[in-house]
This record gives structure tokens, C-alpha cells and sequence, in this order.
């Protein structure tokens, strides 16, 4: 990786050289109304390129309240409740008390809190939370901890809620999460969101460290924030460079192995080889869709939906820039531009943000998969068609949507690369069982994109029998062994796509009918033993601590009685016997046991060749999907590249 001064010396050099390439050049300059539409690439070595990223956010930023003269008297609210938040908003509120006579009000018990907060849609949550504001005559507001990607979102959108209803707030996080909490602020409007930056990882220090943190390095950081204004070069930096640039505006001119270098200095690559993206490359690729190339893509009856975390206004022609830059040829766009619409969509992106690393994926559906080449064989990601769509979701999280890697996208030990698959519908039909897209409300001849992510890879189970309902037990059991976090130490019953191939598809078509009666029965028998959650959720939640609070023993019964968990309203549990794969083992007939399976928001998907009998839980973020909508010329255009007709590719119905 450079460091920072390497890449300020490359876009030095890279800037000098785009300066005079553009002198030179500029006697022949072309309008992009001139430029012929090509998919060739230039004679020479010399590329006209123009930006990936989108200008601009669909959210106008708010004038600021001022920051507070003194502190003394005034009334401060410590909101929020992630990663040890009990412990140092304790301390800060004894020191505001103690130094400055200030009134407190503590955590949710009185104010309540704003959470995730979108100034385009704003919530009654978030309503209720700065009407109460208001109603305290609360000065300034304090929220914390960020300590994680999805927490960091949240704690902050309690600041940015204050800050919209005029009242001045800081935001505490760990140092790692404070290029998120600036990032997410802005993207929402707040052109400055004040930090005070706790040194280290919450989880990692004891009570007391804590404590002292507290008081020796957010309190003073926390004083300040409150009392100092805010400065033009504080908005400037976290601003950066962003300028209302035309979309179709050559940023840089050189050869191939300088364009590289040009996106990657500015951000703009994934790190792998880009394809130049041209003004005639991208003219070529809009006619594959039904867009102009100024029409924007998350569109949703008439109104814009925020893609976070920038909240861009993405329009089809940088859609088409980066399908380029991906290597995909122009007939995948309609595919590109409905992965853009998923991205606009919370099922989705709701998790993309979090330290736990979800990769997202793309299920493509419908006769678009099989006229495109699509694989859902054996090895399918790998296949080159899925590698490309794949590709350009990784540029589209960077360039359209945002993301960018430990700054607002905050996975520990990184992400893997996303991917495509398709699924083999006719061997739904074969086994009796509908195609996924089907069961979505879709016709079987519509084409679908499906957006969703995955917190596992590999490690399928071998269907080792030919009795469905010794093949829906192991199902049951390893779906209770996938949990969306470590040791599913959060909602038990998380979203999961499940691979299946034929083979073992139809060895449980033998037992049930459909994919719905399928998820009945494991709604009935993947059930998880009580004493397992509670262990995992007492131990392995880092941020709560709850081991300080109570006993385990209390803390199984508070969730047997239906207690609120993180993400999770309640568990439910049952009295039932001991889960198949547990008889033998657990010496009693019936244990407390909790449901691991939602029917809503389970997925089965017949796909991976069937060159044996596997399943895969792929546990994770929930899924959304859009139809693909094709040019009424569909079939002429992808004719010069040697498809086939779409019909053609149609499944009697």
C-alpha cells in the first residue's frame, strides 16, 4: 500500500501530466455531442478518460448550529448505548457535572435515541428522539461508542439527528472509526461532525481503562469539540475534492499504464487493472439500456433513493464508466444498472458497512442468465461471465456507492471479492421446485437480479443419504451452526441464501414438494439449544460487556422470556425435545431450545453443478431484487456479438 505522501507525489506527476496532454489536445478537442460512439479501443496508446464517481450528494448540507460559548449550566444529553457506552458515559457525565454545574440526561432511560439517521426519510425513531431534544431544552448532545462499521452508522446518525434540529453534538469512537463517523456525517448533510477519538478498541480494555480513558482523553477532546467553531478548513479537509464536475468531463489523457496509475492514486480502482472507460466506449455501452446517459438509475417513483453511504445521484452514464473499468462487454449493462437499483435498497446495504466483512453477491435469474452464459455449474463464481459482474460490483461499491475501506466500510480482516452465480431452473423444474426468482412474485420468464452478502465461504456438507428427512436434519444442523456473527452471538434467526445442488435438491424434493414446505420443516427442527445462544451472546458480544451486569443464569432466563437482544426484538424460544444430531448427547427429553429459520427470509437456490450431493448455508444480509429491463432492440444488438434470441432462452411454463 503507498503512503500517503507517495500517492501525493504520484497525482503530482500524474496531474503535470494530464495538464499537458490537455494543452496538447486542446486544438482538437471534441464535444461529447461529436464523439462517435465505439467499443474500439484508440489507435495509439493514448486514453481520454473521464470519472468513475458520481458529483455530488443527493443530500444538500445544513447550515450548523454554532458550538456552545461555555459549557457552564447547560443541559447535555449522553445518548447512544454501543461498545461500553454504560462506562464512559458515567464518567463524562460525573465530569460535566462535577467541572460545569451541567444538568445530564443519561442514555436512553430519558432522551431516548435517534439511531441511524437519513435526512431524506427521516424516521419516527428519529422524530421522537429530537422531539424529546427539544422538549429537555437540551444544549449539546453526546453520543457513543462507535467501535464497528453498522454501530458507527448508528451512533452517529444520534449526532447528526441533533445537529439537524440545531443542537451541537460529538460523536465518541474508537480512533479506527473516526474517518466513518466524518464520512457519514457528510454524506448525510453535517459538512462537519465533531469526534472525540478514544485511543485503542473499546473491548479491548478492562472497566477500569476505560474509565480512565474516559476521563483522561475523550473528556478534554469532548470540552473542546462543544466550545470551539467550527472552521472552513475543517470542512474543507473532510470535504476533500469534491467539485461539480460534468458527468462526461476528461478528467485524464495518457497511455493505458498511466490511467492505471491515475485511478489508483485517487481511489477510483479496486487495485486490479482497469479498462480505460472513453466518452465513445461509454456512448457505445448506454445503447444496451433503456437509459440516457444523464438519467439517473436509483430512481424510485419519481424519487431518488439514497445509495449510501454517499447518497449520489448515479446516472446510467457512470454506471456504464465503471461496468468498463470492470472488463464486462456492453451487453451486461441492463444487469449493471439493476445491481445500481439493488444498492438503493436496505436489505442490502444495510450490512456492507460492518467489521464482520458480508460480501456481497449477485444471483442472476431468468432467461437473461441463460442467453448471457451465466454459469450455475460447478466452480460457477469462477466462471468469466460471473467473474466480470462480479468485478463491477466491487467498482460500484467504490465509485457509486461509496465504500471505501476502513473508512466507511470497516471489515477486520478485509472482505473477499464479490461474486455472481446463476441458478439452474431447470433443475427446479426437474425436481418438482420453484426457481428462487419465482417465488419472489416473478413470472419464470422474467429476468431478476438479486442483490444480497455472505459472511461465510466454503465448507459445504456431503449429503451422505437418499432420505429426505435425514437430509433435512443435517440441513437443520448446519444451518444452526452458520450464524450471521461469531457464534451467533446476535439474531438467531439472520437471513440465509442456501446452495443446493440437484442431486441434493432432489433427494429432499423426495420429502418436500416445494422449497416452502422445506422451510417449514426447519422452522420446526433447526432449532438451537438455549444455553448456546445465551453463551454466545453473554461471552461473545464485545460491546455490551453483559458479563459485568449479571450472571449468566439471569441472562438466560431474561432472553427465555422474551427479552430484546441486539438486532433481534425477541428470541423465540420452546420447550421441545433435543434437536436430532443432540439426542444421544444431551441426557434429559426436553431442553429450552430457540428458532434459527425465518421462512421470509430464507432462500433456496439449485445451483453448482451436480457433480455431488452439497449444500451451502450462506449466512447474511438480507436480499433484494429488481427485474432486468432489456431495449426493445435487445435481440438485434446482442446479435453482433453472437447470441442468440432471448426467447430462445425461455423455460416452458
Amino acid at each position: 500500500m503507498k503512503t500517503s505522501r507517495e500517492k501525493r507525489f504520484l497525482s503530482l506527476l500524474l496531474t503535470l501530466s494530464c495538464t499537458v496532454s490537455m494543452i496538447a489536445f486542446s486544438a482538437v478537442r471534441s464535444t461529447a455531442e461529436e464523439t462517435a460512439a465505439s467499443n474500439a479501443e484508440p489507435a495509439q496508446n493514448e486514453y481520454r478518460i473521464v470519472s468513475p464517481v458520481p458529483s455530488g450528494s443527493s443530500i444538500e448540507p445544513i447550515t450548523q448550529p454554532q458550538r456552545l460559548n461555555s459549557l457552564e449550566g447547560k443541559r447535555i444529553a449522553l445518548v447512544g448505548g454501543s461498545f461500553s457506552a454504560s462506562v464512559t458515559h458515567a464518567v463524562l457525565r460525573d465530569l460535566l457535572e462535577e467541572n460545569f454545574g451541567c444538568v445530564t440526561y443519561y442514555m436512553t432511560e430519558e432522551i431516548g435515541k435517534s439511531g441511524t439517521f437519513n435526512p431524506n426519510s427521516i424516521s419516527d425513531k428519529s422524530r421522537e428522539f429530537q422531539q424529546k431534544l427539544r422538549e429537555y431544552q437540551i444544549d449539546a448532545v453526546i453520543s457513543g461508542n462507535c467501535g464497528c462499521g453498522i454501530c458507527t452508522v448508528k451512533e452517529t446518525g444520534n449526532g447528526l439527528a441533533a445537529e439537524y434540529a440545531g443542537i451541537p453534538a460529538v460523536v465518541v469512537g474508537a480512533e479506527a472509526f473516526v474517518p466513518q463517523i466524518e464520512s457519514t456525517g457528510y454524506n448525510r448533510g453535517v459538512p462537519v461532525v465533531r469526534t472525540a477519538a478514544y485511543p485503542g478498541a473499546f473491548a479491548s480494555d478492562t472497566t477500569e481503562v476505560q474509565e480512565r480513558k474516559a476521563r483522561e482523553n475523550l473528556y478534554p477532546q469532548i470540552v473542546t469539540a462543544l466550545t470551539t467553531p467550527i472552521t472552513q478548513a475543517e470542512a474543507e479537509r473532510i470535504a476533500g475534492d469534491v467539485t461539480g464536475a460534468n458527468h462526461d468531463d476528461i478528467v485524464f489523457t495518457g497511455s493505458f499504464e498511466r490511467v492505471q496509475q491515475f485511478y489508483e492514486v485517487n481511489e477510483m480502482s479496486d487495485g486490479l487493472t482497469v479498462v480505460p472507460p472513453t466518452r465513445e466506449k461509454i456512448e457505445y455501452y448506454l445503447q444496451y439500456t433503456t437509459y440516457g446517459a444523464t438519467d439517473i438509475v436509483n430512481l424510485r417513483g419519481g424519487e431518488v433513493q439514497d445509495v449510501p453511504p454517499a447518497n449520489r445521484k448515479i446516472n446510467a452514464y457512470h454506471v456504464a464508466a465503471n461496468a468498463i473499468m470492470a472488463g464486462c462487454p456492453p451487453e451486461y449493462m441492463p444487469l449493471c444498472i439493476a445491481v445500481v437499483r439493488c444498492f438503493a435498497n436496505g436489505n442490502f446495504y444495510k450490512s456492507l458497512a460492518s467489521t464482520h466483512g458480508w460480501t456481497p453477491y449477485v444471483l442472476i435469474s431468468g432467461p437473461i442468465a441463460r442467453q448471457l452464459g451465466f454459469s450455475s455449474g460447478s466452480g460457477m463464481i469462477r466462471a468469466q461471465a460471473n467473474k466480470l459482474l462480479g468485478r463491477f460490483v466491487s467498482l460500484a461499491m467504490l465509485n457509486l456507492a461509496g465504500y471505501k475501506i476502513k473508512e466507511n466500510r470497516m471489515g477486520t480482516f478485509g472482505y473477499m471479492l464479490p461474486f455472481a452465480f446463476a441458478e439452474d431452473e431447470q433443475a427446479c423444474l426437474d425436481v418438482g421446485w420453484n426457481p428462487y426468482h419465482v417465488e419472489k412474485g416473478y413470472n419464470l420468464n422474467t429476468s431478476v437480479v438479486t442483490c444480497g452478502s455472505t459472511l461465510t465461504w466454503g465448507n459445504p456438507i456431503t449429503v451422505g443419504t437418499a432420505d429426505a428427512e435425514d437430509a433435512m436434519q443435517l440441513l437443520a444442523w448446519d444451518v444452526t451452526e452458520k450464524q450471521q456473527n461469531g457464534l451467533g452471538n446476535t439474531n438467531p434467526r439472520e437471513a440465509r441464501m442456501i446452495w443446493l445442488t440437484k442431486d441434493a435438491a432432489a433427494t429432499l424434493a423426495g420429502g418436500y414438494s416445494s422449497k416452502t414446505a422445506l422451510k417449514d420443516a426447519l422452522v420446526d427442527s433447526a432449532r438451537r439449544p438455549l444455553w448456546m445462544r445465551t453463551y454466545a451472546h453473554y461471552w461473545a458480544n464485545t460491546g455490551s460487556k453483559i458479563h459485568l451486569n449479571t450472571t449468566f443464569d439471569e441472562h438466560y432466563n431474561t432472553i427465555k422470556k422474551g427479552a430484546s437482544t441486539e438486532n433481534v426484538e425477541r428470541d423465540y424460544v420452546a420447550a421441545t425435545p433435543p434437536p436430532a444430531w443432540l439426542q444421544g448427547v444431551v441426557p434429559y427429553d426436553e431442553i429450552d431450545t430457540t428458532q434459527t429459520v425465518d421462512a421470509n427470509n430464507t432462500g433456496f437456490v439449485i445451483t453448482g453443478g451436480n457433480e455431488g450431493s452439497q449444500i451451502q448455508i450462506m449466512p447474511g444480509g438480507d436480499c433484494c431484487s429488481f427485474n432486468v429491463n432489456l431495449p426493445r432492440n435487445w435481440d438485434a444488438l446482442v446479435a453482433q456479438d453472437g447470441y442468440r434470441p432471448i426467447a430462445e432462452a425461455y423455460l416452458p411454463q
